[in-house]
């Protein structure tokens, strides 16, 4: 990567400042790249920026820990603790800030403006350059509280989360139609392994941006060996009690490999140019895969049921599902495997001729229509993520629904019944 790093840099000017942007988690396959990249970016003499707004909803984040690597990091306080929407922070170094012109200014982001003339002064605020118009003052007041509240939360959700990814994902692996080999689901993300091997109250140390998080497992200590704790006055009041029920009603599974198939029947990993298990980011603990389990359905026969399908029938069990391309048409593309990516080619084929004044059109003048007919749905997932307040009611509610598909004539029923054949692309 760093020899990458560094051809990539030969073909920029040597004075001209250049970014290097690092997704700390994939929001399709829940992926997180090894942080160690970001080193051999700054030796090859660019800026560095992590999108962080996937990762942050479930990790710590030590900026001091990665100093000086990390110059530049993007996050959303809606994706941290769900309120408020359209709020956000750039938090960068000022070296970056400094170095970064803008070609134009707008309210508040200048100390001067000379009119008529051609003067203007920005503002000595690094910050307020880039602040233009009004903030939303109405919203700012409920980050504070929301990041105390997710701090009191982030330590059990390090050991809650693995736990509910590895049911998730194994328990919707595992569904197969009656009398068959035939997989109901194919999931397209990585498994975690087993968090956690027996019943105990489970205390967890995540360091950021390093592939040694371990989640310490430590049996419930008798009266004495609490009372020498210097740490258990300090620790965040968390229902631990709830947290020892979930583990003992999930190991059951765990130890009989009722939910754990054989590494030989996990799905197909994704199929970039490199494989990401082969690579120095895949550690054996699974704390380079998020929370994320994306995922397609499939008939009896093996024809995928189309994701508006999936959706609608969720929705009438109450459950709102995420399908498409959601905003990763890359990701999703390589997830889906070398079919779509071939039917991606093919779109980038079409003539011109394809349009119809009556179509929606893309910029080179290729219609919707023509679009999905090439795709077929071809390109989606059905994601499901887990975060904060995701609890094993949830993850179990997803998993019952799931169950029903398999009823193939109930599900063409309830298709037929419920559903307009136009909203379902019939």
């Amino acid at each position: 990567m760093r020899q990458m790093l560094l051809a990539k840099r030969a073909n920029i000017a040597r004075d001209a400042p250049s970014l290097f942007v690092l997704t700390g988690q994939s929001n399709i396959t829940g992926l997180r790249p090894s942080f160690s990249i970001l080193s051999d970016a700054k030796k090859a003499g660019f800026y560095t920026l992590v999108d962080a707004a996937a990762l942050a909803s479930s990790a710590r984040i030590s900026l001091q820990a990665q100093s000086p690597d990390i110059d530049a990091l993007a996050i959303s306080f809606y994706k941290i603790f769900g309120y408020p929407t359209g709020v956000g922070a750039l938090i960068a170094k000022k070296s970056l800030l400094s170095t970064l012109k803008k070609k134009w200014f707008s309210g508040g982001t200048v100390d001067f403006v000379q009119a008529p003339g051609e003067l203007t002064l920005q503002a000595t605020d690094l910050a307020a350059r880039f602040e233009e118009g009004t903030l939303n003052y109405s919203s700012l007041s409920a980050i504070a509280p929301g990041l105390e509240f997710v701090k009191t939360f982030m330590g059990p959700m390090s050991v809650r989360l693995p736990i509910l990814h590895h049911y998730l994902h194994n328990a919707l692996a595992s569904l197969v139609y009656p009398g068959t080999q035939m997989r109901l689901v194919k999931v397209h993300t990585r498994p975690r392994p087993p968090p956690i091997a027996s019943s105990a109250v489970s205390t967890s140390t995540y360091q950021p941006f390093q592939s040694s998080h371990r989640i310490q497992v430590r049996r419930k200590s008798t009266a004495s060996s609490r009372d020498a704790s210097p740490s258990s006055s300090s620790r965040p009041r968390t229902p631990q009690r709830s947290m020892s029920r979930m583990i003992s009603h999930l190991s059951p599974f765990s130890s009989t490999g009722l939910l754990t198939p054989p590494p030989s029947e996990y799905p197909e990993l994704p199929e970039f140019e490199t494989n990401p298990s082969a690579t120095s980011s895949s550690s054996s603990d699974g704390t380079d895969q998020g929370y994320v389990v994306s995922c397609t359905f499939y008939t009896s026969s093996g024809a995928l049921i189309p994701l508006a399908h999936v959706s609608h029938l969720a929705s009438r069990a109450g459950i709102s599902l995420r399908t498409g391309c959601v905003c990763n048409p890359g990701g999703a593309a390589a997830l889906r495997g070398k079919e779509t990516q071939a039917r991606m080619e093919r779109l980038s084929s079409l003539p011109a001729t394809a349009t119809s004044p009556s179509i929606q059109c893309t910029e080179n003048g290729v219609g919707l229509k023509s679009v999905g007919e090439i795709m077929l749905e071809s390109a989606g997932v059905v994601r499901i993520s887990l975060g904060v307040a995701s609890n094993f009611e949830d993850v179990q509610r997803v998993v019952s629904w799931a169950k029903t598909l398999l009823d193939e004539q109930k599900r063409d029923r309830d298709l037929a019944r419920f559903a307009p054949a136009e909203a379902l692309g019939r």
